[in-house]
């Protein structure tokens, strides 16, 4: 809507993940060192675990971006899958040919385990296998996930597995069931926001990939506050700038000032405020003690 007034590309805070967009604020540049660090020595198992709104999806594909064009990867965005379903989404992003009516878990482990050691290693390469939103895995299939991890030559592994979950993910990987794969995990990182003094450069940085002129800017008031509203959670950075723009463009301002924010703050939570309204009257009893924990009581 705000684009064209603005000569904007594109939408420089969209919700959904964008690389070309992606600021390397220190936290990410920290975590993309472990992922890098972990593949290159070919390790099994890379964890990284971060809030809901840290950008672990985006730093994802970036990941993937990154190593795609030289080893073969698999990006898994659906958890919910069975051990059948797991096996079959590697193959097909790996572009291994195999029968689609062959429902044995057996020869799909087995059919993986050839396409690897023919079409990877003898091209002297490993394969990744990046699964997002990792906690919301059955502990079924992330055993299977073990399993796969056995897969290896005299010398090396021909799968390697990135988990990026949040915090529900640890707890999960400290069940006892799961203690093997626990122990398989040689590199973990946890992704927190990012810091005060990056929210500005962060801001500006989208603001410029995505086309704007010096002429649109956040004052530092407008940074203020928009760091207050976020806490450094990029999701909430993004929600915040993308409802200070409406409310600059329908102002006509090209100057995103802290009162331009606060505005687009309030519409923030008058959407929630209608949301709670629609709930039933036992859940704002129950909830009403949650309040002050809700990311967007400030």
């Amino acid at each position: 809507m705000y684009e064209k007034f603005y000569g904007l590309k594109v939408r420089p805070f969209p919700l959904t993940p964008d690389p070309n967009l992606f600021f390397m604020s220190q936290e990410h540049l920290e975590a993309l060192e472990h992922l890098i660090y972990g593949i290159n020595r070919g390790d099994g198992f890379v964890v990284i675990i971060g809030e809901i709104g840290t950008g672990k999806t985006t730093l994802s594909r970036v990941l993937l971006e990154r190593l795609s064009p030289v080893m073969p990867t698999s990006l898994l965005l659906n958890p919910f899958l069975d051990e059948d379903e797991l096996l079959r989404a590697i193959l097909e992003d790996m572009g291994a040919p195999y029968d689609t009516k062959d429902k044995g878990k057996k020869s799909l482990f087995e059919l993986l385990e050839k396409f690897l050691v023919e079409k990877i290693v003898e091209q002297g390469k490993r394969a990744l296998v990046i699964i997002d939103e990792a906690q919301n895995l059955k502990l079924s299939v992330l055993e299977e996930l073990r399993v796969l991890s056995n897969l290896e030559t005299n010398t090396e592994k021909l799968l390697q597995i990135v988990l990026f979950g949040q915090e529900e993910l640890t707890e999960k990987l400290e069940l006892s069931q799961l203690r093997q794969l626990n122990e398989r995990i040689s590199i973990r990182y946890f992704l927190g926001p990012i810091k005060k003094n990056e929210v500005g450069p962060y801001i500006h940085y989208r603001l410029k990939k995505a086309g704007a002129s010096e002429r649109l800017n956040f004052t530092s008031r407008a940074v203020s506050r928009a760091w207050k509203f976020s806490r450094g959670k990029p999701r909430l950075i993004n929600m915040i700038c993308d409802r200070a723009l409406l409310a600059g463009f329908v102002e006509q301002k090209w100057t995103i000032e802290e009162r331009l924010v606060k505005k687009a703050e309030k519409s923030i939570r008058g959407e929630n405020r209608e949301i709670w309204r629609k709930l039933p009257l036992w859940k704002r009893i129950f909830s009403k003690n949650k309040e002050s924990k809700d990311e967007f009581n400030l």
